[in-house]
């Protein structure tokens, strides 16, 4: 059995892994869900869970994981559950999640104001995005290197899309 943290920009999950008769089940509290996947291409799987079959795609980088499903994606640190509470407890941050700017609210991106490899400072502008008739301004959360942009202008975000990446 192992257990890992999974934590995304919204919240954080504690999962145990199981592998008994040449199966996988996932353990989320009382909750035990067998879980299978299959490759169906470089970056594309098929997860079942409980018999039922979900199509997504899947980019890796390093610890981070961002999962592709429909139009939505979102990014996951996953760690080894003991390494997750010995950093919280003795106060070291991982700054993985920090390299990313995840939309904070449902919108439509109307400038982007970067590109890849461009070098920011934190608290710079970098797209700005309408949500509700209003403007929001996207800052750096961090002084860095642009890695990808994720979102282009004239084009909807979810909540908690990536939108941009840094190196």
């Amino acid at each position: 059995m192992d257990k890992v943290q999974v934590t995304s920009a919204k919240r954080t999950y504690d999962y145990e892994l199981l592998r008994e008769n040449g199966q996988w089940r996932v353990r989320h509290g009382d909750m035990v869900r067998n879980v299978d996947l299959v490759r169906r291409d470089d970056s594309r799987f098929s997860v079942v869970i409980d018999g039922w079959s979900y199509d997504m795609g899947i980019a890796i980088d390093k610890a981070n994981y961002t999962i592709y499903h429909r139009s939505r994606s979102e990014t996951f640190l996953i760690e080894d559950h003991d390494v997750a509470r010995i950093k919280a407890l003795t106060g070291i941050g991982d700054r993985v999640m920090e390299r990313h700017i995840l939309a904070p609210m449902p919108g439509l991106i109307i400038h982007v104001m970067c590109q890849p490899g461009d070098i920011v400072e934190k608290g710079q502008v970098v797209l700005v995005m309408e949500a509700m008739k209003m403007e929001n301004n996207i800052k750096s959360p961090l002084a860095g290197r642009i890695k990808t942009i994720h979102v282009e202008t004239g084009k909807s975000a979810d909540k908690g899309q990536l939108l941009v990446e840094f190196e």
